[in-house]
């Protein structure tokens, strides 16, 4: 992990204000460059500080202790990170409930007095908008991209592929069947050849020196 040094005596930019503006951008799904612009910083600058403290809390989960100099920067990055996931999954819930025509449009309430019971009476009137489908085409579009994207394939083709390397594992597998018998009758053979081959003969004695 890179080591991160100030100049002595250069005062910290990254201030709990800074942070809790870069924060309330960020969880409104604003661009880095309008965060950085509502923290007075450039955009650089703010890169720094997410991927210093991105560094730092990766290191830390890889069980290496946290530079007490660097736990401000982890705690930008893990609030921005948080403010980020949640406005996308509050985005993304609004999506589906366009698709399923359960998003709220209106509420109103209303109380009267019931004339016979002589009760108030409260009544809520609630407005949806109606369902539609494009919500639900792009969500699947990019959850399931490779069934329901711009380049999703139809079943038939799915289907062709499928079989396609199924015929291409069984070849595979009847080439690797074949090879193998080969091999095993290749053996055989060699086997067999060693077996009637005759004997190598001794070389016969030379005549022994004299003593």
């Amino acid at each position: 992990m890179r080591t991160h040094q100030r100049r002595p005596g250069r005062p910290c930019l990254l201030t709990p204000e800074r942070v809790d503006a870069i924060v309330r951008v960020s969880a409104v799904g604003a661009a880095t460059s309008l965060a950085a612009e509502a923290a007075g910083v450039s955009r650089a600058t703010l890169a720094r500080w997410i991927a210093r403290g991105r560094e730092a809390a990766e290191a830390h989960e890889d069980g290496k202790p946290v530079d007490p100099r660097d736990e401000p920067y982890v705690d930008l990055h893990r609030r921005v990170e948080r403010a980020r996931a949640q406005m996308a999954t509050q985005a993304l819930a609004r999506v589906l409930q366009a698709g399923a025509g359960s998003l709220v449009l209106e509420e109103r309430v209303r109380t009267y007095t019931d004339p016979v019971t002589g009760l108030d009476v409260e009544e809520r009137q609630v407005r949806y908008l109606r369902p539609d489908w494009r919500a639900s085409a792009w969500w699947l579009a990019r959850v399931f991209p490779e069934h329901y994207g711009p380049n999703a394939k139809s079943w038939d083709e799915q289907f062709a592929e499928f079989d396609a390397e199924e015929t291409r594992r069984e070849r595979d597998l009847a080439e690797s069947d074949q090879l193998a018998g080969l091999s095993e009758r290749l053996q055989a053979v060699l086997a067999q050849a060693a077996a009637d081959a005759p004997p190598a003969e001794l070389p016969s004695p030379g005549p022994s020196s004299p003593a």
